[in-house]
């Protein structure tokens, strides 16, 4: 049973919690699994098994998400990773306390994790001057251009062992580059890309931009599928 201290996880879907779609063998039925602390050796939440249909509404949200959000200037999306960055800052302690109680690191080196996914938050924060195009006049009247355009819809499956700093890798310098996203964080650590997601909308990041999908390795086969990645 579901209780106030076990929390049950839900999708980030389109820049909201989504429940997860009922499973095709039992359309009744959605299944929870639980999470367990290792700092607690106690449930502390469920998240959900996400189907292919959960995966579907995620890709079409990111797809739908691509063309505005790739069209904004690298200054401007830029400039929300700067305010995100500013927003972990501020909620540094809480997050490293769920860093803490989901993956049962100590108090220090959670917060170090966390510190160095803001590093790579400010890498990606750079690129605005790491990145720019380059044009070079080859022969009289022919001029090249060499210039970097978003690749569409991209994957982030990321394991349970640092669940804020990888995730960060990948997340920061896609989203810059005017990417979309669907990440799948490790169903042994769900909580604190939950934070991150929401302190990324309170930053200004569009809905649909960064889709969160939970669940365990089916779910990973799920975002694996093929037929959808090269199309944004």
């Amino acid at each position: 049973m579901l209780t106030q201290d076990q929390p049950r996880i839900e999708n980030w879907i389109n820049g909201q919690f989504v429940g997860p779609a009922a499973s095709s063998s039992d359309s009744e039925t959605v299944q929870y699994l639980p999470v367990t602390s290792p700092y607690t050796a106690k449930i502390i939440g469920h998240v959900p098994l996400s189907t292919a249909a959960d995966v579907a509404e995620a890709v079409a949200a990111a797809r739908e998400a691509f063309p505005a959000w790739s069209a904004r200037t690298i200054k401007d999306r830029s400039g929300i990773l700067i305010r995100f960055h500013a927003l972990m800052t501020k909620h540094a302690d809480s997050i490293s306390d769920l860093v803490v109680l989901e993956h049962g690191k100590t108090k220090a080196e959670a917060l170090v994790s966390v510190s160095r996914g803001q590093e790579l938050v400010e890498y990606a924060m750079s690129l605005p001057h790491a990145v720019q195009g380059k044009m070079l006049e080859v022969s009289r009247g022919i001029t090249c251009y060499d210039t970097r355009v978003p690749l569409g819809v991209v994957v982030s499956i990321v394991p349970f062992n640092f669940p804020v700093m990888v995730p960060l890798w990948t997340l920061s310098v896609a989203i810059v580059m005017g990417n979309t996203m669907v990440l799948k964080p490790s169903e042994k650590v769900p909580f604190a890309m939950t934070k991150i997601v929401e302190l990324l909308k309170e930053a200004g990041l569009p809905s649909g931009v960064v889709n969160l999908v939970n669940g365990t390795a089916e779910s990973k086969d799920l975002i694996g599928m093929k037929g959808w990645q090269t199309d944004p």
